[in-house]
């Protein structure tokens, strides 16, 4: 039920589910949400991990960092990919605490994603344009090409560095906007003023 409908472990601490499940089963202990999200992510990596060594897929990735309000390095691996029955699927790999932004850091990061879950075969991981991220795909490309594999990368991996197209947007819009900000600042303060 929590993954299916993509619930917050916490729902199991709520009254509601606990009477719910005592309606259903009296005699049923609840377990704490640290437990459920143990045994969910242990269970569901596994399983996962095992499909995807056996069905031999193509994945494109995607990461993204950014730092937290208390100051905290934040990375997180999302894969792509297309099952036999051609239909999309995205997971989360991981989220991680990252030292420092440097593209070797990040790349070692990507790495050990990829050697965790067991993933060989790379279309494309797509990234923001910070210049740490050229660095970080140059170092997984390299990576790649030693694990010797025929088709590990497409075009041995000309087209593996994929930069974020909304992210692309954003700057656009960002640079347009110093242009009008003067008058924006002027209708903010007149509608703060009335």
């Amino acid at each position: 039920m929590i993954i299916i409908d993509e619930l917050a472990f916490s729902f199991v601490e709520g009254v509601g589910f606990k009477e719910f499940v005592h309606q259903l089963y009296p005699r049923f202990e609840v377990p704490c949400r640290r437990t459920i999200a143990r045994d969910v992510l242990h269970e569901t990596k596994e399983s996962l991990r095992i499909k995807f060594i056996n069905d031999r897929q193509r994945f494109s990735l995607t990461t993204d960092c950014w730092t937290s309000i208390q100051n905290i390095n934040y990375m997180i691996v999302t894969a792509h990919f297309i099952d036999r029955s051609w239909k999309l699927h995205k997971r989360i790999l991981t989220f991680f605490v990252v030292l420092n932004y440097k593209g070797e850091t990040i790349g070692k990061l990507i790495e050990n994603c990829l050697l965790d879950w067991g993933i060989e075969r790379v279309g494309t991981i797509t990234v923001d344009n910070a210049s740490t991220n050229d660095t970080a795909i140059i170092y997984v490309k390299n990576k790649l090409k030693n694990w010797k594999l025929d088709d590990t990368m497409i075009l041995g991996g000309s087209y593996l560095h994929v930069r974020c197209s909304t992210h692309i947007v954003n700057l656009i819009v960002q640079e347009g906007l110093k242009e009008f900000n003067p008058s924006i600042e002027r209708i903010r303060n007149a509608v703060k003023y009335f």
